[in-house]
């Protein structure tokens, strides 16, 4: 059984563009390899699951957004390291196309892609992390047993800024960037094993 890091993409590895459409949008954050080669080094297994409601919202197909993530990847590991697998949900509750309305259990907070991920790779969930944008990413960490940190990059300042003690979902750790999530993570990940 591996540690795991499940990522957000959109807003945590690349700049958020509010819907990935077109391949000149992608942009890795400079800081985004160096955190996944920081990662991989200490032995955690690197998974990205990402809400894809684009596609339930008629944006894109789910053929196109694996398009996509395709270039993200491929621009990755020209830069120096790729995560090793991609989970998306198309689902989203305001869908007008049935199907896209169904399978909620795969969009963060709840726990489906990091199920889905776990029938191909040998998964401990207990020293699990969840690094993203969004108090959703905090939240699938935290369902599954592990840990979630909130990233300030993409929307991550807006969900930040909306944070209260009422707030379902509280980070246990506040980052600028991906590095510096990676960099807590390695050390809070140490500290307990």
């Amino acid at each position: 059984m591996k540690p795991v890091v499940f990522l957000d993409r959109d807003g945590t590895l690349i700049e958020e563009v509010n819907f990935l459409l077109k391949e000149g949008q992608i942009k890795v954050f400079p800081d985004a390899i160096e955190a996944l080669r920081l990662l991989r080094e200490a032995g955690f297994l690197l998974i990205v699951v990402s809400n894809q409601s684009g596609v339930a919202r008629g944006f894109l197909s789910e053929e196109r957004v694996e398009e996509l993530n395709r270039v993200v990847f491929s621009q990755m590991r020209m830069l120096g390291c790729v995560p090793d697998a991609f989970y998306f949900c198309p689902a989203h509750p305001r869908a007008e196309d049935e199907k896209y309305r169904r399978n909620l259990h795969c969009r963060k907070p709840e726990t489906g892609m990091a199920e889905q991920a776990a029938l191909r790779f040998e998964i401990d969930f207990t020293h699990s992390y969840a690094v993203g944008d969004k108090l959703a990413d905090v939240g699938l960490g935290q369902n599954l047993g592990g840990k979630g940190a909130l990233v300030l990059t993409g929307h991550g300042r807006q969900e930040y800024d909306s944070l209260s003690d009422d707030s379902e979902y509280q980070p246990d750790f506040i980052a600028d960037n991906i590095l510096t999530a990676a960099r807590w993570i390695i050390s809070d990940h140490s500290s307990v094993k």
